[in-house]
């Protein structure tokens, strides 16, 4: 597996969403023997299973991007044959893809043939409630005490928001980070400092109107006479990490339509994004970009890799993307090839945090996880034990360990936190091929990154990463909202969905004034049902006793 593939497993994937129709795989019923094996500690994994009896062996079905591959040469695989081992496991998979799995996922929980774990990104779709409502999916044990760390895993507030009325949660969150500090990252606008320097720009831009001054002036001047744009993005989605910062922070959205967070204003619970006075400041700033050509007039039309090819060939100044992770594989591989003379980051800079019209600078802000794990309802409980096993040992830093350097004193030393590795990337990826797709199984270690002890990214890559991740944390702010009322359920609130992205859109390239327009969207998200849901989750806001 190479370099590029590992590091991309490790990213956030949301811009891979497509969705696909495919055949529905068959069914596998799990095949369970009796062995004489009883836990006992490992060398690269904590004591979850000391002293329990797992004479029973299981063999777990797993529906998960990339499993059939990871699974295909168990045998040989040092960190497979490990965990197999040690939980009296196998896992069997089913094969999933990018552009199917959401078919797949329905298909197989309406049609009973559901696996005993299952990987979607469902919390907020009319299908996670249903699947609850109806039984479909297991719910986890209400006392994860017995598995300390996926209960401490389970303990962040945005997981804990998602308990039912009967006070049990039924999925386990693909974790992306331990903390939300981190989603400063996952919206990252790049910008060609080398042109805007060319272009008479002696400054990097501290706030908006500085930004704005300097794209504007590298597309007016035009400094390689390449036609130049502004700003283009690689997923339309994903504007709204961006823009919003500018005057509505908390309205900043995932794209999923579902997790548009709740502020207080006039005394009442209301989603950020419909809050006029903030949001209308915002939606001016990028119309009047877009006149001024410092947004690019493709931004919504862009596929596959080509905001990246216009970018670092110089015919956008600037780029919205998401993560440093994608800043190494896809930048600056790219920058490399280009532009072999130049440090990709002696011409290339991230734009600051800029401070909003309030005079608070703010990050943008999602969640700690991307997608889930649920577990069929057919799953008997002593399974579901055996399951949680799995799940607290991939989050063990032992686990991690293993699967980030191999087996150690065999494929590295350690020193306090220093890690040296003896063999190299390439050959561990032979040893145990499957440790960086079974990585994502619990969580997608997205950390990792910040690791000082990564190898599979460019160390100055690497570096401005640390860098700029506590720099956020120094002059950056998370907006404030409810996070308990994100993932509530009502019959309004069930029904709704806000693509902000497209209305962002629309506005910013429309020609009708900019609040004639939004007044529209107003209407038109009435005519679905606001204020109702409104009504709705501030009654559900009361009874929790949020004040």
């Amino acid at each position: 597996m190479s370099k590029l593939k590992r590091s991309l497993a490790a990213v956030i994937v949301a811009t891979m969403l497509v969705s696909g129709v495919a055949a529905c795989g068959s069914s596998e019923k799990a095949e369970e023997s009796k062995t004489s094996v009883v836990a006992s500690e490992s060398t690269s994994a904590g004591s979850t299973t000391a002293g329990v009896d797992l004479s029973e062996k299981m063999n777990i079905s797993v529906a998960l991007w990339g499993i059939d591959e990871a699974l295909a040469n168990a045998g040989n695989d040092q960190f497979l044959k490990e965990m197999y081992q040690k939980l009296n496991i196998t896992l069997t998979p089913r094969q999933i893809t990018w552009d199917d799995y959401t078919q797949k996922a329905q298909i197989w929980s309406a049609s009973g043939d559901m696996p005993d774990v299952m990987a979607i990104d469902a919390v907020g779709t009319t299908y996670y409630r249903n699947w609850i409502d109806q039984g479909v999916v297991k719910a986890l044990p209400e006392d994860l005490s017995k598995y300390p760390t996926l209960n401490t895993y389970m303990s962040k507030p945005d997981i804990q928001a998602l308990k039912q009325p009967d006070g049990k949660i039924y999925t386990i969150p693909r974790g992306l980070y331990d903390s939300l500090d981190y989603c400063a990252h996952d919206r990252i606008v790049l910008y060609r400092w080398d042109l805007a320097q060319k272009a008479g720009i002696t400054k990097e831009p501290a706030n908006f109107q500085e930004f704005n001054t300097m794209l504007k002036a590298i597309v007016d001047k035009d400094p390689e006479g390449k036609k130049i744009s502004g700003l283009t993005a690689n997923n339309i989605k994903q504007i709204s990490g961006f823009f919003w910062l500018f005057s509505n922070p908390a309205a900043t959205s995932d794209g999923s339509g579902s997790d548009f967070k709740w502020i207080k204003d006039d005394g009442k619970y209301v989603p950020a994004v419909f809050t006029t006075k903030l949001t209308l400041p915002s939606l001016q700033n990028m119309r009047t970009m877009y006149e001024e050509k410092m947004i690019d007039r493709d931004i919504a039309n862009m596929k596959g890799t080509q905001s990246y090819d216009k970018f670092v060939s110089g015919t956008s100044a600037a780029l919205l993307l998401v993560g440093y992770g994608n800043v190494n594989n896809q930048v600056n591989d790219r920058w490399k090839k280009l532009h072999p003379e130049t440090p990709m980051l002696d011409a290339i800079k991230k734009a600051d945090y800029f401070p909003a019209v309030d005079g608070t600078a703010y990050q943008c802000t999602f969640k700690t996880y991307w997608s889930e794990s649920y577990f069929s309802n057919e799953v008997e409980d002593k399974k579901m034990d055996r399951i949680m096993m799995l799940y607290d040992y991939m989050l063990q830093p032992d686990t991690k360990e293993f699967y980030r350097y191999g087996v150690k004193d065999v494929d590295y030393t350690k020193a306090g936190d220093k890690i040296t590795k003896i063999t190299s990337q390439a050959d561990l990826d032979k040893k145990q091929p499957s440790s960086a797709n079974l990585q994502a199984l619990v969580e997608f270690d997205n950390a990792y990154l910040y690791d000082p002890n990564n190898s599979t990214i460019d160390p100055a890559i690497s570096k401005a990463a640390i860098a700029d991740l506590e720099h956020a944390r120094q002059v950056a702010k998370l907006p404030d909202y409810e996070v308990k009322l994100t993932d509530i359920s009502t019959p309004a609130k069930n029904k709704f969905s806000v693509q902000d992205y497209d209305f962002m859109f629309k506005i910013m390239a429309g020609k009708e004034p900019v609040e004639k327009m939004w007044e529209d969207v107003l209407k038109e998200y009435e005519a679905k049902g606001l204020s109702k849901m409104i009504e709705e989750v501030n009654g559900k806001a009361k009874e929790m006793g949020l004040n």
